[in-house]
């Protein structure tokens, strides 16, 4: 009788033990894309190791040679912690909020800086829309014609070739700047994709501003 006590016991034990591997973290780290792959057909709990490209409040930005996505921590101030150019290694659920990818750890002791690297924006080609594949993604717009002022909401539309990508910014100098812009000026800038009523670029800071 107590054989099969012990045994249960030690059953039962590692089946905790397995249980609470498959939500810590992993050595195996995947690529953001495939994570997100992953995460449109069922729940998944991802390592994934990216680099800061912007950083605020509760989230940060992270991208690989893949994809980018969002490192979310609800009512936390981790972003401020972080600069551009840091590479973290990021272990929590990936899911979709609203049209964006987003890995959303359950503690900060889940993201780790590993090092720093850079990331370069991805220039946007002609006749290109801005959609899912871009979310969160660097990319510039070069050399592009002013089509609409800014509505009240701050979005200004830049025509490129036969279609349009529209520029937006939470940053105020930068609101400043696009209420200044006339019909027809030709602009340079940069920023990450995000979908916010449509996909956007989002100019992070007035060094987003090249032309």
């Amino acid at each position: 009788m107590k054989k099969v006590v012990v045994i249960s016991f030690a059953v039962l034990a590692l089946a905790l033990i397995l249980s609470s591997c498959m939500k810590t973290p992993t050595s195996a780290a995947m690529s953001i894309r495939d994570a997100i792959s992953a995460a449109a057909s069922s729940t998944v709990n991802a390592t994934v190791v990216g680099v800061v490209t912007y950083g605020y409040g509760d989230y940060v930005i992270i991208q690989d040679n893949t994809a980018a996505i969002e490192v979310y921590l609800k009512n936390s101030s981790f972003g401020n912690n972080y600069a551009r150019g840091d590479k973290l290694r990021v272990f929590g659920e990936v899911e979709n909020y609203k049209n964006n990818w987003e890995i959303v750890p359950s503690a900060t002791s889940n993201v780790t800086k590993i090092g720093t690297d850079t990331v370069e924006p991805t220039l946007i080609s002609t006749d290109t829309s801005l959609n899912e594949n871009y979310d969160w993604m660097l990319m510039k717009a070069s050399n592009l014609l002013v089509e609409k002022i800014a509505d009240k909401y701050y979005d200004v539309v830049l025509k490129n070739g036969n279609t349009d990508i529209t520029i937006y910014s939470y940053d105020s100098a930068v609101r400043n700047w696009l209420t200044s812009l006339s019909t027809g000026d030709i602009v340079s800038v940069q920023g990450y994709v995000k979908y916010n009523y449509g996909w956007k670029l989002i100019l992070r800071d007035q060094n987003d501003i090249l032309k």
